[in-house]
C-alpha cells in the first residue's frame, strides 16, 4: 500500500483536513442571537434577603452569547417597591449602599451608583468592546431598600436594554413603564422583570 515515507506525509493532510470541515460544520451550527432575543439566552439571579432596616437585593447577570449586531447604547437596571395593599409602587423609601459593577471575568472594570426616583432606584451602565473587552454583559448590582414593612416579594428588578447609541434615559420610572430618552424617538429597547 504505502512505502517509505509517504504516510507521514498523507496522514496529517488528511487530519488538516478533517479538522478544518469539522470546525466550520461546527460554526455554521452554533446559533447567532439577535439584540431582541437576548432574553431568552440571559441568566439573572435576583437575592432579596430581609435585613433589621430593610431588604438588600443582589442580582448577578450574564449574557450567555453576545449579539450578532454586536455591543452599543445604554442598559439600565431599576428596582422597585409595590405596596401590596394597593399594588402600586412606594414612595416612602429610601436606599443604601447602592452600587452596580461591570465585570469581564473575575475581573471587576467598571462601577456606578444608583440614582434614587420617586418609585425605586435607576443605574445606568455602558454596552461596549473596548480594547478587546466587553462591558455590560456580565455584572452585579447590590442595594439595601430601607423601609418599614418591605417584604421581598414585594420588591422588583427590573432591567431595560437598548442597542443602539441613543440621548441617555430620563432617569424618573425605575420600573421603565414607558421610557423616555431624552429628545430620542425610535430607540429600540425590552424590559424584563424579576
Amino acid at each position: 500500500m504505502f512505502r517509505g515515507n509517504k504516510p507521514v506525509l498523507i496522514l496529517p493532510g488528511i487530519l488538516m483536513v478533517v479538522m478544518i470541515l469539522g470546525g466550520y460544520h461546527f460554526l455554521q451550527q452554533e446559533e447567532m442571537i439577535t439584540n431582541e432575543q437576548l432574553p431568552e439566552v440571559m441568566e439573572m439571579e435576583v437575592d432579596k434577603t430581609p435585613t433589621d432596616d430593610g431588604v438588600r437585593v443582589e442580582a448577578n447577570w450574564d449574557w450567555t452569547t453576545m449579539p450578532e449586531e454586536g455591543m452599543y447604547g445604554e442598559d439600565y437596571i431599576g428596582i422597585t417597591v409595590t405596596d401590596p395593599a394597593t399594588g402600586k409602587p412606594r414612595y416612602d423609601l429610601s436606599f443604601a449602599e447602592g452600587l452596580l459593577e461591570l465585570r469581564y471575568g473575575d475581573q471587576v472594570i467598571e462601577e456606578a451608583e444608583g440614582v434614587a426616583v420617586d418609585n425605586g432606584i435607576i443605574f445606568a451602565f455602558p454596552n461596549k468592546v473596548e480594547e478587546n473587552m466587553s462591558y455590560g454583559n456580565l455584572g452585579s448590582v447590590s442595594v439595601e431598600v430601607l423601609g418599614a414593612g418591605i417584604e421581598p416579594e414585594h420588591i422588583e428588578l427590573h432591567f431595560l436594554h437598548t442597542w443602539v447609541e441613543h440621548s441617555p434615559l430620563v432617569k424618573e420610572d425605575a420600573a421603565f413603564t414607558k421610557p423616555v430618552f431624552d429628545g430620542a424617538a425610535n430607540v429600540p429597547y425590552w424590559v424584563t422583570s424579576y
